[in-house]
C-alpha cells in the first residue's frame, strides 16, 4: 500500500478468532472504498511476562502503542487491551467484545476498569461486538459518551455438512478458562462407545501440563488438535456431531457462533460474560443447553445432543442460519459504509 492509509487497525491479534475478526473489518473497509493497514502488535521477549492478568495487560498494551506509531489519518485498536495505554489522538475508535468491567474483576483487574473509562469517553467512536458490551462501555465513559456501533465479527457460512469427523468438538486455547476440566468430567461419563472428542486451540503436551497442574486426568477418546488452520477448523466442525462449551467465561462466542453456522448443535454451559452464542442455543434447543454450569448437567446436555437424529439436525441447522442473519458479513459490510467511515473519516 503506497502512502499513508486511511485507516490504521492496530490487533493484538492474541487467539485466532481475534485474528480473524481483525482481518474481516479490514476487508470491510476495503469494500467501502476506504485504505487500510492491519499493524499486529509484537511483544517479543517480553511475552514470558505474560503470567498473571494486570501484568498482561500491560504488555500487550505496551506492544499495541509501538504497534499504532505508523501514519494514518484515523486509528482502529482492535481491543480494550490494545487501547489502554495509548496516548490521546483522534479521529480513534476502539474495538471490543467485551469490557475490563465486564471481564477483568477483583484486584488483578482494577487498573484496566480504572483506564478504560477515560479511554472510553475520549474515543470518536466505540464499536461494541455486542449490546452488553455496548450498555458496559457506555455506562463507563458516562455523561461524555462518545457515539457507538455494535459491529460483531462476521460469522462465515459453515462447510457442507459431512460425515465421519469427530462426535464432540471443542475449542481450548486456554483449557482452564475454557473448562476443560469440566469438560473432561463431563465426557468421562457421557461418552458413547469409541466416542472421540477433538479438542482445538492447544497442543497436548501444553494441555496436561496445565491440567496437571490443576489435578485433572485425561478421559480416554480425546485428541488434541493443536493450532489448525481455520478451513481445517470450519470443515471439522462441520463434519462433528456436537460442538460442546464449557466455558467459565465468554465475552462473545466466536467458535459457537461458528457452529452454529455450520449447522451443528451447540451443547453448551451458560457461561457468563457477553456471551452472544448463549440465547442462540437457548431458542434453538434448550435441552441442550444445561441449566447449570456442572459435569452432571452437562453431560446430561451432551447425551440429548448425541441422540439426535439426522432429521432433528437438519432442522437445527435451518433454523440456526436464519437466526445468525444479523451476523453476516454483507449486513455488517453495510454498518461499516454507512455507520462507521462517516465518523472515522469525516472533515
Amino acid at each position: 500500500m503506497a502512502g499513508a492509509p486511511d485507516i490504521v487497525l492496530v490487533s493484538l491479534g492474541t487467539t485466532m478468532g481475534l485474528r480473524e475478526a481483525d482481518v474481516a473489518l479490514a476487508r470491510q473497509i476495503t469494500a467501502a472504498g476506504a485504505t487500510c493497514r492491519v499493524v499486529r502488535a509484537t511483544m517479543g521477549a517480553s511475552a514470558s511476562l505474560r503470567r498473571r492478568m494486570a501484568l498482561t495487560d500491560v504488555v500487550e498494551g505496551l506492544a499495541a502503542r509501538r504497534a499504532a506509531r505508523s501514519g494514518a489519518g484515523a486509528v482502529i485498536y482492535s481491543s480494550v487491551t490494545a487501547a489502554l495505554l495509548q496516548p490521546a489522538r483522534t479521529p480513534a475508535a476502539v474495538r471490543f467484545d467485551a469490557t475490563a468491567a465486564l471481564n477483568r474483576p477483583g484486584l488483578g483487574g482494577a487498573w484496566q476498569r480504572r483506564r478504560e473509562r477515560p479511554v472510553f469517553a475520549r474515543a470518536s467512536l466505540l464499536l461494541p461486538w455486542s449490546e452488553e458490551a455496548q450498555r458496559s462501555a457506555l455506562a463507563a465513559a458516562s455523561p461524555s459518551a462518545p457515539p457507538s456501533v455494535v459491529l460483531a465479527p462476521p460469522v462465515p457460512f459453515g462447510s457442507p455438512r459431512r460425515t465421519g469427523g469427530p462426535d464432540v468438538v471443542a475449542y481450548a486455547g486456554d483449557p482452564l478458562k475454557r473448562g476443560i476440566d469440566l469438560l473432561y468430567e463431563a465426557w468421562r461419563t457421557a461418552r458413547p462407545k469409541d466416542g472421540r472428542l477433538a479438542v482445538a486451540g492447544l497442543e497436548r503436551g501444553e494441555a496436561m501440563r496445565r491440567l496437571a497442574r490443576a489435578g485433572v486426568s485425561e478421559p480416554p477418546g480425546v485428541e488434541w488438535m493443536g493450532e489448525v488452520p481455520r478451513e481445517h477448523w470450519l470443515d471439522t466442525v462441520a463434519s462433528a456431531r456436537l460442538f460442546v462449551n464449557a466455558s467459565r467465561h465468554e465475552d462473545w462466542g466466536l467458535a459457537q457462533m461458528e457452529a452454529l453456522s455450520a449447522g451443528t448443535p451447540l451443547v453448551t454451559v451458560p457461561s457468563c460474560g457477553a456471551n452472544v452464542a448463549l440465547p442462540l442455543a437457548a431458542e434453538l434447543a434448550p435441552e441442550l443447553v444445561a441449566p447449570e454450569r456442572t459435569a452432571e448437567a452437562l453431560a446430561r446436555a451432551l447425551r440429548a445432543g448425541l441422540a439426535l437424529d439426522e432429521p432433528a439436525r437438519k432442522r437445527y441447522a435451518a433454523a440456526a442460519e436464519r437466526l445468525l442473519e444479523p451476523y453476516r458479513d454483507e449486513e455488517l459490510r453495510r454498518r461499516v459504509a454507512d455507520e462507521v467511515l462517516p465518523v472515522l473519516l469525516r472533515g
